[in-house]
């Protein structure tokens, strides 16, 4: 079976926060990890083929995700109730019979997102190392297709915490990225996507 935990990616900014990872995940939480490995990063390895938005019909995606060991007994509840809640919610969007990621791609394959205005500040979590780069030479995607930011600084701080345990938090001005050139996409309730940014949009959060 595809093993989703050694493609997740946390990008340049270093090791995670001790001990945070150490309890047995939840039957939801395996599950969500999976669908997250398969539509964000590798959906060759179940079989799947994604479309220019990175969605796949929702039945061929149950009937694959069946066919692995450990998650045979998979119901369309399941995953229905785990994009709406749970350690899912948000990360999945389900629309019109089709399911996708709604950030977090690395696939080679371009995701299309639609450009949005962004608000006026957004917010980015890191390790104090990474922030001096980022402060140094700007923003930008990784291994991933878009900069991932925050809408305020908990949700910032949570994501950096996955990283180390006092977050470095910075603030991306996004009225001065955009008049750089950079474009915004809205990725989910609590985060936004864009471009690469520049360094002179970007400061530490006060």
């Amino acid at each position: 079976m595809p093993r989703p935990d050694r493609h997740e990616h946390h990008g340049r900014q270093g090791g995670r926060g001790r001990g945070r990872h150490d309890r047995r995940p939840s039957a939801d939480e395996r599950l969500s990890r999976f669908l997250a490995f398969v539509l964000r990063h590798h959906p060759e390895e179940i079989g799947l083929e994604l479309d220019d938005r990175g969605a796949v019909d929702f039945e061929t995606l149950l009937e694959r995700i069946r066919s692995q060991p450990g998650y045979e007994r998979v119901t369309r509840e399941q995953v229905e109730r785990l994009a709406a809640s749970g350690p899912g919610a948000a990360r999945f969007a389900i629309e019109e019979g089709r399911i996708r990621a709604r950030y977090g791609h690395s696939l080679e394959q371009p995701i299309r997102h639609e450009p949005a205005e962004p608000p006026p500040i957004l917010f980015h979590g890191t390790t104090p190392e990474a922030a001096d780069q980022v402060l140094a030479e700007g923003l930008t995607a990784g291994q991933r297709q878009r900069v991932h930011l925050s809408v305020d600084t908990p949700a910032a701080r949570e994501v950096g915490r996955r990283r180390c345990d006092e977050p470095v938090i910075l603030q991306v001005d996004t009225e001065c990225a955009a008049k750089a050139g950079v474009r915004f996409y809205r990725g989910g309730p609590a985060v936004w996507l864009s471009d690469d940014i520049p360094p002179e949009c970007i400061m530490r959060a006060q």
